[in-house]
């Protein structure tokens, strides 16, 4: 597939978009993805940088999947995880001084977290560069399994936030949120951005 500059750009911008509403997720102190939250609980408990974890977690995703799939290891998706990783502990420090107080604060910041997930996923799929590790193991559950992406992404969640509470990791009624209207939440933010006169010529991509 041919690519060009804007393909690239709206990767970056669409990371950047997701790294800021997962910082978000967690300042608004309602609780953040199931993924996001083993991530986060380890950073704090083995006291190391988070973009370490999380690469260090996109490396066990890529050998889970090559085990679900019988073959070779996509190492492409370790190009999105750095990036990520990277995002994400900037703003994690960027966003460190936004201290919600009351349940009104926390409920906009969460919302606005989301909106950022969403319309960030939207972006940095678009251009079908490699997805995130994490998002490959959804996929490669799917394929092996015959269930539908919704299904295989609604399982491994559960797995996580089991986990992710055993690490008492930032798990919260934002984590529900999270696992149940972000695939919609995409599909959305896809639909409206199509709209746009400089995207709309690129396939879509949804997320059952």
């Amino acid at each position: 597939m041919k690519r060009n500059k804007r393909d690239y750009v709206l990767y970056l911008i669409g990371i950047m978009m997701l790294t800021l509403g997962v910082s978000l997720t967690v300042q608004s102190d309602l609780g953040a993805g199931s993924i996001d939250s083993i991530n986060f609980a380890l950073a704090h408990r083995l006291n190391i940088n988070l973009s370490i974890v999380i690469f260090v977690m996109a490396l066990l995703a890529i050998a889970i999947s090559t085990c679900i799939r019988c073959e070779r290891p996509k190492f492409t998706t370790l190009i999105t995880a750095f990036f990520m990783a990277i995002g994400t502990e900037f703003w994690v420090f960027v966003v460190s001084p936004i201290v919600p107080e009351t349940l009104m604060q926390k409920i906009v910041v969460f919302s606005i977290a989301v909106i950022l997930v969403c319309t960030g996923l939207a972006l940095y799929l678009k251009p079908k560069l490699p997805a995130h590790p994490n998002d490959d193991i959804t996929v490669s559950i799917s394929e092996v399994s015959n269930l539908k992406i919704g299904t295989a992404k609604l399982m491994m969640d559960a797995i996580c936030m089991i986990i992710a509470l055993l690490l008492q990791g930032p798990i919260g009624g934002g984590t529900i949120i999270l696992t149940l209207f972000v695939g919609p939440g995409v599909n959305l933010a896809t639909y409206l951005l199509e709209k746009l006169p400089f995207i709309n010529d690129l396939q879509p991509y949804h997320i059952q």
